[in-house]
């Protein structure tokens, strides 16, 4: 059997499997040089069955990671578009109106530079109620990628985006004979930020799922505050954190996390609860460092991370 996996949010790609075998993955962005490229990866499909001599109608089977995706992300392709300003003027001109002046804001008009005649012609967007109608976007996708193969729509299957990442981890480790505690921790997909399985005989059962795992979302945030690219740059975040030098301020900034998310029982809960995971910190932070900052953020996910595993250990006795 000749399976085609495909992403087609942020960093898109696609992935051949053969009877249950990995035979190759790439991203879109190889292709199109452009940094986590978004939407529908037609050069990476087209890599795949050049290099291993298929046809679209070899295919039996479509895999397409994450259910719900908003139509405003695929018209401005955002992850691949934006740059850090643009990120700043999302915050500041869409969030800020959105939760705090309780405004409706169109983020496709707030963003026209970045909608591209190419972008439009990706999907028939006319068809869909609004641009955050994902119900509506979800069966363009079903019709393109039907439509791209040539294939039956019962075959082109859409899976939870925490089930994939979980399966993912899980497969990788090979290890079936023994239950395995598998986690997930992200930004968010499809509703979901964390979530607790258990592994046994190539089956996942998920135990716990939260959408107030926010761990991802603070670092995001932080990245950004910091001048950095969200999504992204998180990685440059955790190397400042090193040069701080722990002083008078430490307890303080280590306070301003530490004070809002926490878990109790292997499950995330807020002691306090921020209005929003950017305004909030900014205006926490705004008297530190930078170095101080990272070291702040990168200490609270340490901790509560590593207090999580414990509960987790502790609760599931795995």
């Amino acid at each position: 059997m000749i399976i085609i996996g495909i992403h087609d949010g942020h960093n898109s790609g696609a992935s051949l499997f053969y009877d249950n075998k990995l035979i190759c993955a790439v991203t879109e962005e190889r292709f199109t040089r452009k940094k986590n490229e978004y939407g529908f990866p037609e050069k990476s499909i087209n890599f795949l069955l050049k290099k291993h001599n298929l046809s679209k109608k070899s295919v039996d089977l479509i895999s397409v990671s994450t259910i719900s995706l908003p139509p405003k992300y695929f018209l401005t392709k955002r992850n691949t578009s934006f740059k850090i300003s643009d990120y700043f003027k999302e915050q500041e001109v869409f969030w800020y109106k959105a939760i705090y002046q309780k405004k409706n804001i169109n983020y496709c008009n707030l963003f026209k530079d970045k909608i591209t005649s190419k972008n439009k012609k990706q999907y028939q967007f006319s068809k869909l109620k609004n641009e955050n109608d994902s119900d509506g976007m979800l069966k363009l996708r079903k019709d393109k990628i039907a439509n791209f193969f040539k294939i039956e729509k019962q075959k082109v299957l859409f899976f939870d985006h925490h089930l994939c990442h979980a399966y993912y981890g899980y497969y990788g480790l090979g290890e079936f004979n023994k239950k395995k505690i598998v986690v997930t921790l992200d930004g968010g997909g499809d509703g979901k930020n964390a979530t607790i399985s258990i592994g046994y005989k190539g089956k996942l059962n998920t135990l716990y799922s939260t959408n107030i795992g926010n761990i991802g979302r603070m670092y995001r945030y932080v990245t950004l505050m910091l001048g950095m690219k969200p999504t992204e740059h998180e990685f440059k975040v955790m190397g400042l954190a090193g040069y701080y030098l722990p002083g008078k301020d430490t307890d303080q900034i280590c306070k301003i996390f530490d004070e809002t998310l926490d878990v109790k029982n292997a499950k995330f809960y807020y002691k306090k609860k921020p209005k929003d995971n950017f305004f909030y910190f900014r205006e926490k932070l705004k008297n530190y460092r930078f170095d101080a900052i990272s070291f702040g953020i990168q200490n609270f996910t340490e901790k509560i991370l590593k207090k999580w595993f414990l509960q987790i250990n502790k609760k599931y006795k795995i």
